[in-house]
């Protein structure tokens, strides 16, 4: 090949340049806005996780409060019962089955004397057996701390019972003093610590977020979310931070990195209390609208990269075969050969990352990687309307240049008439009717099958009920009609009342890219009686056209009688379907 042949035209050099210049400077730009969206949305995860950490820590130190009172009443009933000679214990029962029942975060009341034995307990109904009465507390963390230290008035704490189905009741003790200032044994309370889930959910309703509950030593009395996460790596981190750190009086914010997932996490110290209160966020939680802004960034990156992709090199590649042709009139025929393949290819390119383009803007409209505004769903639906009309174009070019290079092929298969006709009107029937079109199907339920390619079949009738509602006025008429004629041959027609085409026209109208009516502003390539036709003939049929204008057009597929199968019992013939 020549010198002037491998080298690019200086016009397709400038263009290529021009184009990754353009890319590269929105390549730019999308990676400046994504830092700084990613700021944003970091900040924005902080104020939340801040903010639930304050509603938590508010609620959990009520609660704590409002348990503790009702301690507080149970020990001065109990000095009051000691102060009696202890003859008031019908009163004091009396009175633990008023707080149970007033205050729902408690689900039982105990008291346990000096010697560590249960000697009144109350609880709720559906807290049967949450521990044994039975057993001796006077080993228990509880009572050991409460009657070491008179100081330490009250302890918080997990269920004690080992055996107990309920493991997950929080325990809080306050100390009962003897007349003399010696010790006098506790009144526990059994806290429901779901009650503090219940409230998260109340007030947070995602999926990614995960609350936590710990003594100021560590231990973990209560943790929950959503979704289980035991054994969450990053609650070993948090415990480590309590116990070896300083405890700030605030709210301490800061993003973790636990097994390639970023968290975000907020706690902080109970200042009458001895808990810490802590929110954990994923990432996949504050960082979603974040990789949803991207994932739109990429995808038109991604469409202006194809384009500018394909633009360059339809021009590189048309102009080098044009100089071929400048070069010897003898590579004519090659050139309309290289041409047909090169539509082929080329089709196929650009329905290939369409498909994915169409696909993702469908994914981003139905909410799959998260709620779009009404703003963003409106432009998606612009992509995915303007992608599916591409697509349908590139599919005629695709066809009709594989028909041209003779390597389109037909997959045979039996056919139900009556129900590929069906289908392709409901496809259509809402743009029909959107037309006030009157649409007619005449197929009789007994006909038999075709022996054809479904696929194309479908097409030939799409292509055709496309063109008779484009050219038919509101409140006219099309037909669908399929029937054998006297050979035994399949024939299928369309009609319709439209504005019909001249005699003269009809050999333009069945053209490659002809358009008899382009002046009348229909959208169309002109390949859809072209590919239909192409299509009748592949399967040994043929295509007839008779059109009168202003009176309307009728379309005839006809397929030879060695295509028609005829059942072995043939069902009972049924009236025509009429729409």
């Amino acid at each position: 090949m020549s010198e002037i042949t491998d080298s690019k035209p200086p016009r397709v050099r400038n263009l290529i340049a021009f184009s990754s210049f353009i890319m590269l400077l929105f390549g730019v730009i999308v990676l400046y806005q994504a830092f700084r969206e990613y700021d944003i949305a970091i900040e924005k995860g902080k104020r939340n996780a801040e903010r639930l950490v304050t509603i938590l820590s508010d609620q959990i130190e009520l609660t704590f409060l409002t348990v503790d009172l009702s301690l507080q009443r149970a020990v001065e009933r109990q000095y009051l019962n000691m102060l009696f000679g202890g003859h008031l214990p019908e009163d004091m029962v009396h009175n633990f089955n008023i707080w149970v029942e007033e205050t729902p975060q408690i689900v039982s009341l105990m008291l346990v004397n000096e010697q560590g034995d249960v000697e009144l307990a109350v609880h709720d109904q559906n807290y049967e057996g949450w521990l044994d009465y039975n057993m001796s507390m006077a080993r228990t963390e509880p009572f050991l701390a409460l009657r070491r230290n008179s100081d330490e008035s009250v302890f918080i704490g997990t269920n004690v019972d080992p055996n107990s189905p309920r493991k997950n009741l929080i325990l809080m003790s306050r100390r009962i003093t003897k007349l003399d200032g010696s010790f006098g044994g506790m009144v526990t309370a059994a806290i429901y610590s779901e009650y503090f889930l219940d409230f998260f959910k109340s007030v947070d309703s995602e999926t990614r977020r995960y609350m936590s509950l710990l003594l100021t030593d560590g231990r973990n009395l209560f943790e929950g979310t959503h979704h289980s996460r035991s054994n969450n790596p990053l609650m070993h981190a948090l415990h480590e931070k309590i116990i070896t750190g300083s405890r700030p009086t605030g709210i301490t914010t800061q993003l973790e990195k636990i097994d390639g997932s970023i968290t975000m996490l907020s706690y902080k110290y109970l200042p009458h209390l001895p808990l810490v209160v802590s929110v954990m966020i994923d990432e996949e939680d504050f960082l979603s609208s974040f990789w949803q802004e991207r994932f739109k960034d990429l995808s038109f990156l991604a469409i202006f990269t194809v384009f500018g992709s394909v633009l360059s090199f339809f021009a590189l590649t048309m102009a080098r075969q044009i100089i071929r042709v400048e070069e010897s009139e003898g590579a004519a025929i090659l050139a309309s050969q290289a041409k047909s393949e090169f539509l082929a290819n080329m089709s196929h390119e650009l329905r290939t990352p369409l498909n994915a383009i169409i696909g993702f803007s469908e994914m981003m409209n139905s909410g799959y990687f998260g709620p779009l505004n009404a703003k963003q769903k409106e432009r998606m639906n612009d992509i995915n309307l303007c992608g599916n009309h591409l697509l349908h174009l590139i599919s005629d070019i695709l066809e009709f240049s594989k028909g041209e290079a003779g390597k389109l092929e037909i997959v045979e298969e039996r056919v139900v008439i009556p129900e590929i006709v069906g289908e392709v009107s409901r496809m259509m029937g809402e743009k029909i009717k959107s037309k006030g079109i009157n649409l007619t199907i005449d197929v009789a339920a007994s006909l038999p099958l075709l022996y054809a390619d479904k696929r194309k079949l479908k097409q030939i009738l799409i292509n055709l009920l496309s063109n008779a509602t484009k050219f038919t006025p509101q409140d006219g008429d099309i037909k669908i009609a399929a029937r054998l004629d006297g050979n035994g041959a399949m024939n299928i027609s369309v009609s319709d009342t439209g504005i019909g085409i001249a005699e003269e026209d009809i050999p333009t109208a069945l053209s490659v890219f002809g358009q008899v009516h382009r002046n009348k502003s229909h959208e169309g390539t002109g390949l859809g009686l072209p590919l239909c036709r192409m299509f009748a003939e592949l399967h040994g049929g043929k295509l007839a056209l008779v059109s009168i204008v202003g009176e309307g057009t009728t379309v005839r597929i006809l397929f030879p009688p060695q295509r028609v199968i005829y059942q072995e019992e043939p069902e009972e013939e049924g009236d025509a379907m009429v729409s």
